[in-house]
C-alpha cells in the first residue's frame, strides 16, 4: 500500500470531467527515477527552486572532494548525497512546486495504485457535488472573565510566613 496525495489545480474545481483530468496526484516515497536522473527529474517536473539547490549542493560537494583529496570511491559516494535527497524528498520537492503554482491540497489516500487512489478520490468527489453543504457549527458561549487567583503559594509547598 502506498500513501497518494491529491492536489487539486488552481481556481477549484467545477465538478466536470474535464476538471477531474486536471488534478494530481503524487505517490510518497523513494523515486528511482529522480534518484537516478535527478536533474532531468526536476526539469521535467518544474521545481526549479529544488532544481537550483540541487546544482548549488552538487556543486560545492564536488568542491568540498577536490579540497579534501578524496579517493574516487569517496568521491563518488559524495556525489551521491544530493541523488538521494532528491530521491527521497521528490513527493514533497512536487508538492510544494505545485502550491507555489496555486494547486491545492485536498486528500491523502492509502491505495495499491495510482488508478485505486483516483478511483477512491474520484468516486467521493462526485458524490459530494450532489449532497448539500453542511449545516453551520454552532458558536461557542462566552469565555468566563479572568480572576486572579487568591494570595499564597501554589501546590504542595507550605504557606508563606510560616515556620518549617
Amino acid at each position: 500500500m502506498n500513501t497518494w496525495l491529491i492536489y487539486e489545480p488552481p481556481g477549484g474545481a467545477a465538478r466536470t470531467l474535464e476538471d477531474a483530468e486536471r488534478f494530481v496526484s503524487l505517490r510518497e516515497g523513494f523515486s528511482k527515477a529522480a534518484f537516478l536522473f535527478p536533474f532531468v527529474w526536476l526539469i521535467w517536473r518544474r521545481c526549479w527552486l529544488a532544481l537550483a539547490l540541487y546544482l548549488a549542493a552538487a556543486v560545492a560537494l564536488a568542491l568540498v572532494a577536490g579540497l579534501l583529496s578524496l579517493r574516487s570511491g569517496e568521491a563518488i559516494l559524495l556525489a551521491l548525497l544530493p541523488n538521494l535527497a532528491v530521491g527521497f524528498e521528490a513527493a514533497w520537492l512536487r508538492a510544494r512546486s505545485l502550491e507555489r503554482r496555486g494547486y491545492r491540497f485536498v486528500a491523502a489516500l492509502m491505495a495499491r495504485s495510482r488508478d485505486e487512489a483516483e478511483a477512491h478520490f474520484f468516486a467521493e468527489w462526485s458524490a459530494d457535488a450532489h449532497d448539500p453543504a453542511p449545516a453551520p457549527r454552532p458558536t461557542a458561549g462566552p469565555v468566563a472573565a479572568y480572576r486572579p487567583a487568591a494570595a499564597g503559594v501554589l501546590g504542595l509547598f507550605p504557606q508563606p510566613g510560616a515556620a518549617r
